[in-house]
Order: C-alpha cells, then structure tokens, then sequence
C-alpha cells in the first residue's frame, strides 16, 4: 500500500494541478494558462506511467512505455513553451509545433517497434531492459527497441540545457521590458522570476540525474522511491502555484504601453529629451503617480515612446522602473525627516507605492537600510 501511494504521489499532484489549472481557464482563458495546461496533462501521463511501472503492471508496459517516450522529452519543450507564450508577442507556431517533433518521433520509433515485437521479444525486453538494464542477451526487435530508449534519453538530455538556457534568456528580456516601461513593477514581472528560474533548474537537475540512473534501481524500495517521488512532487506543485500566480504576460504590456504611446515626432536630441523629462517628472512631481508608465510621458511629451526609452535607458542609463522608484525613495526619505508623525504605510503611501514589499525592497536598494531603520537614525 505504502509503495502504490509513493509511486503515485508526483501523478495524483500533476492530475490535481491539471484539473486546477483548467478550472482557472474558465475565467482567464488565455494560451499561456493552456499551454501551462498542457504541459501538467504531460506530466501527469508521464507519471502515470511512472506509476504502473513501478507497480509492475507489465501486461499494460507496452503501451504506457510508449507514451512514456513521448512525456519524458515533451514535458521540458512544452515548459518552454508556456514561457515562451507569457514572454513573446508574437510566437510562431510552426517552430513551436517543431519543438515537439524529437517527442513525437520518439514515440513513434518506440511504438511501432512494440507493434512489431511478439510476446516472446516484449517481455524479454521488458524483464531484460526495462526491469534489469541488460544489453547482452537481446536480440533482433527487443535490442532495437533499446536503442530506441536510449535515444529517447539522449534527447532529453539534449533538449534539457536547450531549454534552461531559452527559458533564462526570454525570463530576462521580458522582466527587462516591464521595468522599462513600468514604474510600479509588482505583479508585471513574471512571479517569484529567481525562484521560478531555480525550480526549473532543479527540476532539470533531479530529472536529469534520475534518468540517468535508470528507474529499475527504484522498483524494489518505496524507501529509495519515496525520495524522488516527493522532490518531483513539491517541485511539481511549487511551479504550478507560480504558473496559477501569473496573471500578467507580454499580451498586457502591448494592449496597456505599446498602444497607448503618443504621436510619432521627429526624432529628438537624446540630452534635449532627457531635460524636458527630467523637468516634467520632478515639476509636476509625476512620479508620485502610482501606475506611471512610459506611454504617458509620451503622451504628455508629445513624442514617441521609443525615444523616451533610449533618453532613460541609454542615457541615463538606467530603466524607468529604477529612474521613478528612486525619486519616490527620495521622497518618502524627506517625509521620514520632516514628519516624523507619518507611518511608515502613509509614507509608503504619499510617495507613489502600491505594496510594502516594493517600498521596503526599493528603500533598501538605492538607500542600502529600511526605512524603519532610517527613522530610527
């Protein structure tokens, strides 16, 4: 009883994130919640056949196998692309369905290779290979079949630093267009990104090294299984809390920035720009102004977006979030000293931010305390 529950742990956690996952859809459907949704589906399979593996249900081997070579390179291309959909405005189709063509390809070489196997073959292999890991005794249909299995492992393997280093790269490109195009950051950027970064690579690393051991040194201890299960398993449920979290992608940024910018002009000086934002921003003390984006200096500017970006990125080389944020830091440092009588929340309040986390992390960043120990000096 005890083995069943801890083989089945990582299924009953992706099935359940499954089914959560898609009764979210029923209000915010949109493709990275489906993609995300496919991707737990994925890996519930996977794990299913994880399940009937280790319980040695080996009359139904052959087909969960085969699927098992289709879950087990798809699930990290399918993880990628649920964050290529929060992080790309436009994604092609065509190269995504691509990145699911190892998988397929997998599953059908392994397949078709049971299709044709008799009886005797399938469970000689499946005792020999599957259940002991040996190469020397198979032949014919049962020895290809595990060249096909060690590709499969291959391309896993493969696909794995492929991903990590897509999913980094396109996390950070998309975190850097919030914080160039948003002065309040919070729950724009893509939730918890330094954890999210470290479950996918832990989880990558727990996979990686798990399927390289091989499953069959699992099958006879729940005490030895009982340690991979609950890794994936609050792996598993960790990233699929932070994919319900995010509730904002790069779909906003263009409805709420990149169509709603001001007139096109003709291009102005860099330094000449720069002055007149300057001017704006501490005369009409803008950035007291909650949700100011790029767009409405734009507006008020009557020039275009993109040169109000390269006047505070490459001129002052910094990104709007960090250029507002340290003017209402500065702020909030002179309501410290001149009204003591304030709280720190009214403090918080008066100089432009929406959450305490924000206005403690930004305090300490371009002040290196808190502000309850700046009061306190």
């Amino acid at each position: 009883m005890i083995a069943v529950l801890v083989s089945s742990l990582p299924m009953i956690v992706c099935g359940v994130l499954s089914v959560l996952i898609a009764l979210s859809l029923w209000n915010d459907r949109n493709m990275a919640k489906i993609r995300l949704l496919f991707f737990m589906a994925t890996a519930t399979v996977l794990y299913t056949a994880h399940c009937m593996y280790f319980n040695h249900q080996t009359s139904m081997i052959s087909l969960t196998d085969t699927f098992y070579c289709f879950c087990n390179p798809a699930v990290f291309p399918l993880y990628y692309l649920y964050i290529e959909e929060l992080t790309e405005y436009r994604p092609n189709r065509f190269r995504q369905a691509l990145c699911l063509l190892p998988s397929l390809l997998c599953f059908l070489s392994v397949g078709i290779i049971y299709l044709l196997m008799d009886g005797n073959d399938t469970a000689l292999f499946i005792q020999q290979y599957l259940y002991s890991n040996e190469y020397a005794v198979l032949t014919g249909l049962a020895w290809w079949q595990s060249m096909a299995h060690i590709a499969v492992r291959i391309v896993f393997a493969i696909q794995v630093p492929l991903v990590l280093f897509g999913g980094f790269r396109r996390i950070a490109a998309y975190n850097s267009i919030v914080e160039s195009n948003y002065s309040n950051i919070e729950g724009k950027r893509i939730v918890g990104v330094k954890t999210l970064l470290v479950l996918f690579a832990v989880t990558s690393l727990v996979a990686f090294v798990f399927n390289l051991i091989g499953r069959q040194r699992f099958v006879d201890g729940h005490e030895l299984l009982s340690f991979p299960a609950v890794i994936f398993s609050l792996l598993l449920l960790l990233i699929g809390h932070v994919g319900l979290s995010q509730r904002f992608s790069v779909k906003d940024i263009e409805t709420e920035v990149f169509q709603d910018t001001g007139p096109m002009a003709e291009n102005e000086g860099g330094s000449e720009l720069l002055e007149r934002i300057r001017k704006m921003v501490n005369d009409e003390k803008l950035y007291l102004y909650p949700n100011l984006k790029v767009s409405d200096l734009a507006v008020r500017l009557h020039t275009n977006r993109n040169y109000i970006y390269h006047a505070i990125n490459v001129e002052m080389g910094t990104s709007f979030s960090d250029y507002i944020n340290g003017l209402r830091i500065d702020y909030a440092t002179q309501l410290l000293e001149a009204q003591p009588e304030l709280s720190i929340n009214d403090v918080m309040t008066k100089a432009g931010f929406t959450s305490s986390s924000a206005f403690y992390r930004n305090f300490k960043k371009f002040k290196g305390i808190t502000p309850t120990e700046k009061r306190a000096k």
